[in-house]
């Protein structure tokens, strides 16, 4: 058995002596790593042409023997090669589900005389442009490994050819979705299409990108156009599946999915393999390291190096010129900028009567019950409670955050937007602005709030108004990527531009603003924190029994609770959570001694696709202590009845439920996104990269163990850390003071 590092393998089909014959040749064997590391991809080298290969195929006989059970991991793995004419060496990689790979084979071979030419390696041209921003993603997720060997896996994933797998006979069938291109939200891959067999019943069908994380599709659609035109199959109008499969960052692209099929008589067989490269349609994608020309430069040179040490052409100096100016636009656009040191931070407040009064008007996209209608919310409340000040509420969507402001006696108006959001061009934007300001009576405002960049058009409508603007951005995420699939593409420079009118543009988080920072004009950013009502906290913590609650809502009394609060989204990740559920359930049942029952509670489910997604894996999933709760404006219950709190989220700027949380003096797993290090470290609070249901699950695991050992430093310095840095009556009046300063910059 032979043995490189981690890996044990065994190549156990090849031409006899290695001796390959002209045309296409099978390989297979097997890989092993160990029960928690897996191939998540397998490369072949003919000298210096790569070949992908298909792997985590069922052995099982080997996987009884390695890991005492059949898998996942499955260790099987193959390839279809033709060595061209004159090949001498052939070289196997292997890739983890970390993304790392590592030379596990090197081997002398012959190929046979009448064998093919070795195709000439076409030049790279235009597509200079896309793998240098594959390149600097890769060195903002590595920042440790040498520019060239990044350079040498990048051009190796864009030249690899792929091996992929359809149903053969009597299976029938078609992958939809994904194809060459998978559409990916939030780090979840919509996996769609038809299966039928001739004789035998599908039972189920399970699907992998994650090489140690099976995804059961639902299997069992109505497909009524397969049974018209394929007589004979079993249940060919029920052939149709869906599903959706998380997608791990660290997976080497192009990823391939692999669906397996089990028959009514036991067997299970690979139907489809297919490799695709992801592209995001919501959610962040992969991190670009900060804007400089400097490292754009060294990769320029890091990916031209490696050309030349794989024998790559890099096509005429026009096209490659061409390429650099598309690439260095495109990482200039998207990029994040370091906070440059004249973004000044509020930190001086105001006596309410040193300042002359304002009326204000606050502007958000929604009335629901999500983080930024609640700050505009208790902002716009802070703000009516300073001596001779009046507020007023506007929003494009109606929604009970209204109760809110009518009951502290502040007007909401809601505003006919949809001309302005479902504009084609500027020039209709601007019309269906001038119609909106005529229907308006805000002459007497002194200030226009724009609560969240969805609400860019309300400052296009004080310019228009001639009135100062404040701009809160909450969102971190580039205005292209974030608009892609909400506007016209016409309209995104008018969201730019709102960035420069405004007076001033108000960020929580540091991160958001270095998103942002290449829309400053005149000096207008300013940094500052968020606040949370600690005080309103400890008072209702004092006087609401645990035990009480949980049996008000109907919960275990003895159980530990895990909760993740916040609108059940994709951009929250719950689907994360669900899998992290699963796993950590599974190794719990794995310690084979009596534990603590566990519950987890989901709080803030809507009605919508997503939810409905969420109910069939939990489904799937056979996981029956997961609770979900409607959106509730008494949140505050199910943070007092719990344990510990996950977030799960891809994207937050200055994330208002981990300040809840901390503020409960609850142990906090979360994701380390965007603003999140900005208020909690590792000392505070277990934190993981988004979208790695394992990690997560890992992080619960730890943080459980810490709940049971009475282990409560976390929890405490986390308190700490929100009541010292963000109590409301520290910080709500820096927002007033950034209103007044607004407000007086646009008089000038």
């Amino acid at each position: 058995m032979p043995a490189h590092g981690d890996w044990r393998y065994e190549i156990d089909l090849h031409p006899a002596q290695w001796r390959f014959p002209a045309g296409r040749s099978w390989i297979a064997g097997w890989l092993y790593a160990g029960p928690e590391r897996a191939a998540a991809d397998i490369r072949a080298w003919v000298d210096d042409r790569p070949f992908l290969g298909l792997c985590g195929l069922p052995r099982p006989e080997i996987e009884r023997r390695l890991l005492g059970r059949d898998g996942p991991p499955h260790a099987g793995f193959s390839f279809l090669l033709e060595p061209h004419r004159g090949a001498r060496w052939l070289r196997l990689d292997a890739c983890d589900q970390e993304g790392r790979w590592e030379e596990i084979h090197r081997q002398e071979i012959a190929a046979a005389p009448d064998a093919v030419p070795a195709p000439a390696a076409p030049p790279l041209g235009s597509a200079i442009s896309d793998l240098l921003i594959v390149l600097l993603r890769a060195r903002r997720t590595d920042p440790s490994t040498p520019w060239s060997q990044l350079a040498g896996e990048v051009l190796a994933a864009h030249r690899a050819a792929p091996l992929n797998a359809l149903p053969n006979p009597p299976f029938y069938g078609a992958l939809e979705e994904p194809t060459q291109t998978g559409r990916t939200r939030y780090g979840r891959l919509p996996v769609t299409g038809w299966l039928a067999h001739r004789e035998r019943t599908i039972v189920r069908l399970t699907a992998f990108a994650d090489p140690l994380q099976p995804v059961p599709l639902l299997y069992g659609l109505p497909r009524h156009d397969v049974s018209g035109r394929f007589g004979g199959l079993r249940n060919a109008g029920l052939a149709q599946f869906t599903g959706q499969v998380d997608l791990p960052a660290a997976l080497p692209q192009p990823i391939g999915l692999k669906i397996f099929a089990e028959l009514d008589d036991g067997r299970r067989e690979l139907v489809f393999h297919q490799r695709f490269r992801p592209q995001a349609v919501a959610g962040a994608e992969p991190a670009l390291p900060a804007r400089s020309l400097a490292t754009f430069l060294r990769a320029a040179g890091a990916l031209h190096a490696a050309a030349r040490r794989q024998h790559l052409p890099g096509g005429g100096w026009s096209a490659r010129i061409t390429a650099l100016r598309n690439a260095w636009h495109t990482y200039r656009m998207n990029a994040p900028m370091r906070r440059p040191a004249t973004v000044p931070r509020v930190e001086s407040r105001f006596p309410a009567q040193a300042r002359h009064p304002l009326e204000v008007i606050l502007v958000s996209h929604n009335l629901n019950l999500e983080g930024a209608p609640l700050f505009g919310c208790e902002y716009a409340l802070h703000l009516a409670a300073l001596p001779g000040w009046r507020v007023r509420a506007a929003a494009a969507q109606d929604g009970p955050v209204r109760r809110r402001f009518e009951a502290a006696g502040i007007p909401v108006e809601i505003l006919p937007v949809a001309p302005l959001v479902t504009a084609r061009t500027p020039l209709e934007f601007d019309r269906a602005l001038a119609v909106l300001a005529r229907s308006l009576d805000w002459t007497r405002a002194d200030l226009i709030v724009a609560n969240t960049m969805v609400a860019f058009w309300a400052v296009h409508l004080a310019r228009h108004l001639r009135k100062p603007a404040l701009l809160y951005v909450h969102e971190t995420a580039p205005v292209s990527r974030f608009f892609g699939p909400q506007l016209a593409p016409a309209l995104i420079g008018r969201v730019e531009e709102a960035f420069g009118l405004a007076s001033r543009v108000g960020f929580i988080a540091a991160a958001t603003l270095a998103v942002h920072a290449r829309l400053e004009r005149r000096g207008n950013f300013r940094l500052l924190p968020s606040w949370i009502d600690t005080t309103g906290i400890d008072r209702f913590a004092a006087t609401h029994d645990r035990l009480a609650l949980r049996r008000q809502h109907g919960l275990s009394a003895d159980a530990t609770i895990f909760a993740n609060v916040g609108s059940v989204c994709e951009r929250k990740g719950q689907h994360v959570f669900v899998r992290a559920i699963e796993r950590f359930e599974r190794d719990l049942a794995g310690a084979g001694q009596a534990l603590p029952p566990r519950q987890y509670l989901m709080v803030g489910a809507r009605v919508g696709d997503y939810l409905d997604s969420l109910c069939q894996e939990i489904t799937l999933r056979r996981l029956t202590n997961i609770i979900l709760i409607e959106e509730t404006p008494e949140p505050n219950d199910f943070y007092a009845a719990s344990d510990i709190f996950v977030c799960s989220s891809f994207e937050e700027s200055f994330p208002r439920v981990l300040m809840e949380a901390a503020a409960f003096r609850l142990p906090i797993v979360s994701t380390n996104v965007d603003g999140v290090a900005e208020m909690l470290s590792a000392d505070d609070a277990w934190l993981v990269p988004p979208g790695d249901a394992a990690l997560l699950a890992a992080a619960m695991r730890a943080a459980w163990d810490a709940h049971l050992a009475g282990d409560r430093s976390r929890a405490e310095c986390a308190a700490r850390v929100v009541t010292g840095k963000f109590r409301a009556e520290r910080n709500l009046p820096l927002h007033a003071a950034l209103a007044a300063d607004a407000a007086d910059h646009g008089r000038r």
